[in-house]
């Protein structure tokens, strides 16, 4: 009878640990990295910076970026896994860890930033989005104690070119054909959301 409870309870306690051994991020990343499907690209914070472009502020915040870790998988012939990819992405950001700052879009195009560790001291910023005509994408900002607002700001000045890109250049190419020109894509500010 006492073998029989431990049994039982050893089943039980296998089943609760299968349950909670959820993949994470890293884990997909390392998975795939290797998959010629796939574009996978480590980029350390100085490989893109053109620090004496920035300011003391964009400086300062882009000091606690150490780097990006950025893996695509584009829509083009042969790559037939486009919606289970989707599915597994949303699957491992649906975990509490993972907390929504911000999404927009919605049906064909979505993009959503999320942040672990503390709202004023992020130690990893994730971005990730798809375009079903072109295909998803996910970055994960590695740093420590990074400001999700400094951030963001960051961003705008590299949009507006205070902050050299040239080294990702190569992401823009990864959803299009070598034919293809790039359009800039617009999304309605009525579909963005930022999280509570």
């Amino acid at each position: 009878m006492k073998a029989k409870f431990c049994i039982i309870g050893s089943m039980l306690l296998m089943l609760l640990l299968a349950c909670n051994n959820k993949p994470s991020l890293q884990e997909y990343y390392v998975e795939n990295q290797e998959d010629n499907q796939f574009l996978a690209l480590d980029i350390p914070a100085g490989m893109f910076t053109n620090s004496e472009s920035l300011d003391e502020e964009q400086r300062a915040t882009l000091e606690t970026v150490k780097k990006i870790n950025l893996l695509a998988y584009p829509v083009k012939a042969g790559n037939d896994k486009f919606d289970a990819e989707m599915t597994k992405l949303e699957e491992i950001l649906s975990d509490e860890k993972y907390q929504l700052l911000i999404k927009y879009g919605s049906g064909e195009r979505k993009a959503e930033v999320y942040f672990t560790g503390d709202e004023d001291a992020v130690d990893e910023l994730i971005v990730y989005g798809y375009d079903k005509t072109k295909g998803l994408g996910v970055a994960r900002v590695l740093g420590e104690d990074m400001n999700p607002g400094d951030l963001i700001k960051l961003m705008t000045s590299m949009k507006k070119g205070e902050v050299n890109v040239e080294g990702l250049s190569a992401i823009g190419d990864v959803f299009m054909d070598s034919h293809q020109t790039a359009e800039p894509v617009e999304i309605p500010a009525d579909t963005m959301e930022v999280a509570k």
